[in-house]
């Protein structure tokens, strides 16, 4: 049986595991927003990236919502969330947006990690996925505000390492979606 302790940790993993699902659903809208405001082709693609690998990140987490019996808020009230956040970068440049990634994202890895501390032990393995989508897109900011031209690799290798983690899952004879991790655990240590 669950202790009084136990029950509010888990109530609180799994409120926070439904906010971080969603704020990725937002972080996709507002990465394919903010695209539009700037004129280079180049960053607009990268930027396109960064929301790919937000609803990449999503995905991942999704079978996680379904273990918990979790329902986000509907797709079209996230994307409009998302999309009213471009409004405090939108006047940002480049250099500028990227300088602010690099100080901030931090602090959402630090979040993550929090997460990874309240999680069921089952769960760790998709919850180091979802932080290693920050790392790779600060990865990616410090190799743009240092000029480096490969600096999309972090994002394409995070995709790619998603990918093979979305295949890995089976469904068993439940119907459930379990995730193999043997294979992967290089990947999401």
């Amino acid at each position: 049986m669950m202790t009084n302790r136990e029950s509010h940790r888990l109530d609180a993993y799994r409120k926070t595991l439904l906010d971080y699902y969603e704020e990725e659903v937002m972080g996709e809208a507002y990465f394919n927003a903010l695209a539009g405001h700037f004129d280079g082709k180049g960053e607009r693609d990268k930027l396109r990236l960064l929301a790919r690998v937000e609803r990449r990140a999503a995905e991942v987490v999704q079978p996680l919502l379904r273990q918990h019996e979790l329902n986000a808020r509907d797709e079209p009230v996230l994307k409009s969330l998302g999309e009213a956040e471009v409004a405090a970068h939108q006047d940002y440049g480049w250099h500028e947006l990227m300088t602010y990634m690099v100080a901030r994202f931090p602090g959402y890895v630090n979040d993550f990690e929090a997460l990874e501390r309240l999680a069921p032990e089952n769960d760790i393995p998709t919850l180091k996925l979802l932080t290693l989508h920050e790392v790779a897109a600060i990865e990616f900011a410090k190799m743009e505000v240092a000029g480096d031209a490969d600096s999309t690799a972090p994002l394409h290798r995070y995709m790619e390492q998603c990918t093979r983690w979305l295949d890995s899952l089976s469904v068993d004879g439940y119907g459930e979606r379990e995730a193999r991790t043997d294979s992967l655990k290089g990947d999401c240590a």
